[in-house]
């Protein structure tokens, strides 16, 4: 029931948003691995074409093949304000197993032909805060005039007082073809004040959709 409302959800926040401005690719990725598969969407859409106000959502959905105990999700709501270039002031709410937490937070976004970066620390405002801090790195340079190789490297730290709560390492190598990326991954992940790594490694197909 709970995946069936994030669906849901997620589904509404696309149809939305796609009306405040002109189309715009929304990249959408599932990734099957040897212990969990993921499905990853990230949509970012200013309220204007010359707007420095818009709107930021990433969902992330994880399912684990062998315990629904590991199964799990989060959704990131912001609306951001763009104080200089390429820097932005942003705030709204993240759901996730724990229930609705105010957040607040920075985002460094460059985005090029070939390159793009996002930095984005941010804190949950809350009784106990926690923080995270998030970076995404993707490259993609031409082979040939209808292969690109693709990379894209995803880093999430989040902690509290306490220490670590959770941490990945996502890797993607590929190629894009006709606009959809495919290829290998490999996600290291690191849970608890004093975390082993561990490794789900598989496959990845990526589509940037409407």
């Amino acid at each position: 029931m709970k995946l069936l409302k994030i669906l849901c959800t997620t589904i509404s926040i696309i149809l939305i948003s796609s009306t405040l401005v002109k189309a715009q690719p929304i990249p959408v990725e599932l990734m099957i691995g040897n212990k969990y598969g993921t499905v990853n969407l990230v949509l970012d859409k200013r309220f204007s074409q010359n707007s420095r106000i818009g709107f930021f959502h990433i969902n992330t959905v994880q399912f684990d093949f062998n315990d629904k105990l590991k199964n799990g999700f989060i959704l990131q709501d912001q609306i951001y304000v763009e104080t200089i270039k390429n820097v932005r002031v942003s705030g709204g709410v993240v759901y996730s197993k724990g229930g609705f937490n105010p957040t607040a937070g920075l985002q460094y976004v460059y985005g090029g032909r070939k390159l793009f970066i996002l930095v984005a620390p941010r804190i949950n405002i809350e009784s106990n805060q926690s923080y995270d801090i998030m970076t995404i790195v993707q490259y993609k340079p031409e082979i040939n005039e209808r292969v690109k190789l693709y990379t894209r490297f995803a880093l999430l730290h989040l902690f509290d007082a306490g220490g670590n709560i959770k941490s990945y390492q996502w890797f993607r190598l590929g190629v894009e073809v006709k606009g959809i990326q495919f290829g290998l991954a490999a996600d290291v992940d690191e849970y608890g004040p004093h975390p082993a790594a561990t490794g789900n490694f598989g496959a990845f197909i990526r589509k940037e959709i409407f």
